[in-house]
């Protein structure tokens, strides 16, 4: 290939890069740029955690075993014991109360009165007067007692008409009057009642078979109020019997 002329307008360029009708130029060096970095990056330097002492550890203790009473526990077990055997026994032993006066067709039975024997349980009661008195025993020693109202007092005779010894508990014989208001007796009357006579003979006393004691009953009732009848018991769980007063 024939390398134009210089002098040909139409030729720009000659190998060397220059140009026709201009200067040549110098290239200046090449530096390579470089790069511009960031600036490190700052990490502020982490501070640990506070530090919280924990407190001490002390282990759970059981709970205190309870005390066991067992001596308590046993001796409430013979007793409860004991009560339900004498309650069986007396219920056990506890006979009918016998009819009070004999009947035929339907006739209404008659009521015992006073001076009549009536039966209850394994006792046999005769009512055989009544009194009345505003203190009973030595009062002028201080040793009576003195009735808020009035004692009326029922003068009895009771048997044992059974095979085994039973007592005679006061506390379980009532009179009523003619209100139908219950009352029942005075046990420090009948104390110095049956000790002024020398028998204690109704004051809780136990009775053999076949044997016969003589007291009396003090009740405690307003003045002017009578007694029209009497509720007797051979015991706190006997149906009773009643004896007509008037």
């Amino acid at each position: 290939m024939t390398e134009p002329p210089w002098d040909d307008p139409h030729a720009r360029y000659r190998p060397d890069g220059y140009v026709q009708g201009q200067v040549p130029q110098q290239q200046p060096p090449y530096y390579p740029q470089q790069q511009p970095t960031a600036p490190p990056y700052y990490q502020p330097q982490q501070q640990p955690p506070p530090y919280y002492p924990q407190p001490p550890y002390y282990p759970q203790q059981p709970p205190p075993r309870k005390k066991r009473h067992w001596v308590r526990n046993i001796f409430l077990g013979f007793a409860g014991l004991i009560v339900l055997i004498v309650i069986i026994s007396v219920a056990a032993n506890a006979a009918p109360a016998a009819p009070q006066a004999a009947h035929s067709g339907s006739a209404a039975p008659q009521a015992a009165k006073i001076g009549t024997a009536v039966r209850d349980g394994k006792f046999q009661f005769t009512i055989t007067s009544i009194s009345h008195a505003k203190s009973v025993g030595d009062t002028a020693d201080g040793l009576g007692d003195t009735a808020q109202g009035e004692y009326t007092i029922l003068h009895v005779t009771v048997t044992n008409i059974s095979g085994q010894p039973q007592t005679l508990d006061d506390s379980s014989q009532y009179v009523y009057d003619a209100s139908g208001r219950k009352y029942d007796v005075s046990t420090s009357a009948d104390v110095d009642l049956n000790s002024a006579s020398g028998s204690d003979s109704v004051f809780f006393n136990d009775i053999n078979p076949g044997n016969t004691v003589h007291g009396e009953l003090a009740f405690d009732m307003p003045k002017g109020v009578k007694a029209v009848k009497a509720e007797l018991h051979d015991s706190a769980f006997s149906d009773g019997v009643t004896v007509i007063l008037r």
